[in-house]
């Protein structure tokens, strides 16, 4: 069986498990906080030492969840397709993940790999900069969404849910959570990252509630 090395509550992984889940994939789950040798395993299998990784059922390793959903469709075309092919609904799901990742991988750098340099007298700086372009992003995300209006990016049902929705809304699901997460000690890097000077755009979180519902949504949980 396909195995999935992942964070239970990593956006990455999340949007990971919910593609595998929409093309119908069974797949084992190695959670690495809870056991640290499958974090060591998995950090054997991928060079770049991230998560999640997926290990196909020959063997063969894929690390880095924009990867790991785009080989999904063309390893497994037969199944539901999890990008669209449509060119202004591919624009689209383009935008939505290349700003979904922005900003995300902004503020998780200056809130965790950089908090250290905080001391120094250019952090005020550093970190005006860099979390104000991840703002930039989650404002036209917010943008897009009031537009969008309560159903999925590239399409017209809750049926058209495509990666660009995965990421969208794992993505912002996380970051709402992360106040909670703080506040019980479950991660203490959370509180790192809500120091910072960040904020969710309202339509973003009416984007979200319809599909917090979703079976697939809740069974990943």
């Amino acid at each position: 069986m396909r195995t999935l090395y992942h964070f239970q509550f990593s956006p990455f992984s999340r949007r990971t498990r919910l593609a595998l889940a929409q093309k119908g994939l069974k797949v084992e789950l190695k959670e690495g906080r809870s056991n640290p040798a499958f974090l060591a395993e998995a950090r054997k299998l991928w060079a770049l030492r991230t998560m999640p990784v997926l290990v196909e059922e020959d063997g063969r390793a894929l690390g880095d969840s924009n990867a790991i959903v785009r080989y999904l469709d063309a390893a497994y075309p037969t199944e539901r397709a999890l990008w669209p092919t449509a060119p202004e609904a591919v624009r689209t799901a383009g935008e939505v993940a290349s700003l979904v990742d922005g900003a995300l991988n902004l503020i998780i750098d200056v809130g965790t790999r950089y908090h250290a340099l905080r001391g120094h007298a250019e952090w005020g700086t550093v970190q005006g900069e860099l979390v104000g372009r991840a703002q930039a992003a989650l404002d036209a995300l917010g943008a897009r969404a009031a537009a969008t209006g309560p159903r999925p990016l590239t399409g017209t049902s809750p049926d058209d849910w495509c990666a660009a929705d995965m990421w969208l809304f794992t993505a912002i699901a996380w970051l709402d959570g992360l106040p909670a997460r703080a506040a019980s000690g479950q991660s203490p890097l959370a509180g790192q990252l809500i120091a910072l000077p960040w904020s969710i755009p309202a339509p973003l979180l009416r984007w979200c509630d319809p599909f917090r519902a979703r079976d697939d949504v809740r069974a990943l949980d």
